[in-house]
């Protein structure tokens, strides 16, 4: 059976609706719950892509996170070799591991569902061609991408964050979460969402009013990640 790498960074963060869009397709999962001491992988070997989920970690904290050399060494082992999916610090680490910068609690930050623009490179990407000027997506981030790699192309921005997706090669890193559903926004700890300037009560329900639209536009982005698979 076909198999998909996926490496957990957070217990919290875990791979949500991918799984479901994976299970579509009868490609199986295989999950590296990093956070909870299972060893990274040192290549993706006897995988046909590789995704990488969040985490509130900075992608060089490695003395938080021991694992994350691992990771980034699994992350230019996979990169050029098999589809890669890097999502919030997943994305993060995809701009750090080739030469960006990532910033801890930088700008204004973002939570709940929220407006992206396609950028005009996204009119030919592989995974974003034919969307309309402005999606939606959910976000949960204060750190973010403040400088690009060199060879990298940007496809979306937001208000509050310039660097939403990016593409190396055949490696895309998102600021946002496409797998994040309603039912884990609700579970956000709402004296958190306030300290952040956020409203509990409206975060949920916007997640909830936009949770069809969320579906439609995320579902049909991964199908095509993994229409890339070999």
């Amino acid at each position: 059976m076909t198999t998909v790498l996926i490496v957990e960074n957070d217990k919290d963060s875990g791979p949500g609706r991918l799984l479901d869009w994976l299970d579509e397709r009868g490609i199986a999962p295989v999950v590296i719950r990093a956070w909870d001491g299972e060893p990274v992988p040192a290549t993706v070997d006897g995988h046909a892509a590789l995704i990488l989920l969040g985490g509130g970690m900075l992608p060089d904290e490695d003395e938080r996170s021991p694992w994350l050399p691992a990771e980034r060494a699994l992350l230019r082992n996979a990169h050029g070799q098999v589809p890669v999916l890097g999502i919030c610090l997943g994305g993060q680490l995809l701009a750090h591991t080739f030469g960006g910068e990532v910033r801890g609690k930088h700008g204004l930050p973002e939570k709940g569902v929220t407006q992206l623009a396609v950028l005009p490179a996204a009119a030919d990407d592989e995974l974003l061609a034919g969307l309309p000027p402005t999606v939606r997506a959910v976000e949960s981030h204060q750190d973010q991408i403040t400088r690009l790699p060199a060879d990298a192309v940007l496809l979306m921005s937001s208000e509050r964050c310039t660097n939403q997706m990016l593409r190396i090669g055949r490696s895309w890193g998102t600021q946002f979460h496409p797998e994040v559903t309603a039912e884990r926004v609700r579970r956000w700890a709402p004296e958190r969402l306030r300290s952040l300037g956020f409203v509990p009560e409206q975060v949920a329900a916007d997640a909830e009013q936009y949770a069809a639209e969320l579906d439609k536009t995320w579902s049909a982005v991964f199908h095509r990640f993994l229409d890339l698979i070999d």
